[in-house]
């Protein structure tokens, strides 16, 4: 079983950035997510010449959380940019994975139709327990 697939704890953080007075090296800290993501992202931005350095690690497996390190040139973008970027990339990455996956397996876009569906409603719900919990603060 994996840790995608049960979740012990609630993440902590949702999303940290965390650094110091220099633009070019940061630390993201983003809740509910592992390897696969960290790992990928890492990746992508490696794949980059103004990168220095991209790593990622898990600081523990009971703990929904991947930290992401990204340092980059002097003369690059900011490491927020850079990471920003590599997430984009890596969206459309996924979106040509699923197109092709798509168009050899029929199936594959029936489900995907039926997640957006469910994505919307979900979406939907939390809008409205959203605005009842501000009508009960008023």
């Amino acid at each position: 079983m994996s840790v995608n697939e049960v979740k012990l704890n609630k993440a902590a953080v949702e999303f940290e950035v965390k650094g110091g007075i220099n633009a070019h090296s940061r630390t993201f800290c983003i809740g509910d997510e592992d390897h696969t993501l960290g790992n990928s992202l890492r990746h992508i931005l490696m794949q980059h010449q103004g990168i220095d350095f991209a790593g990622y690690s898990v600081p523990h497996p009971s703990e929904p959380m991947v930290q992401i390190r990204v340092q980059t040139s002097p003369d690059y973008v900011p490491a927020t940019d850079a990471l920003q970027e590599a997430a984009e990339t890596l969206a459309d990455v996924c979106d040509i994975l699923l197109e092709r996956l798509e168009q050899e397996m029929p199936s594959v876009a029936e489900d995907s139709k039926r997640r957006n569906i469910i994505l919307q409603e979900l979406e939907e719900d939390d809008e409205e327990e959203e605005e009842d919990e501000e009508e009960e603060d008023d």
